[in-house]
């Protein structure tokens, strides 16, 4: 997988792990709801400073969001 395929994948199975909807993460993100589903299809160009709000927002590293879904560090 490329890092942004793990990016993907980990901010989706995180979001869903911490019970929030893609509206109340994308609200919390301060973005569109539709810019929270590109994130999680892979399809958004990430800048440095919405990699750390997704990280915030789920309450994990930002290398845990970059990390292969099967060998996190959490």
């Amino acid at each position: 997988m490329t890092t942004q395929e793990n990016i993907a994948a980990n901010v989706k199975r995180l979001r869903e792990a911490k019970g929030l909807s893609v509206i109340q993460a994308a609200e919390q993100l301060g973005v569109g709801r539709q810019y929270w589903y590109l994130i999680e299809n892979g399809e958004a160009n990430l800048t440095l400073e919405k990699l750390i709000g997704v990280a915030q927002v789920l309450g994990v590293k930002v290398t845990d969001l970059m990390a292969e879904p099967n060998k996190r560090s959490a």
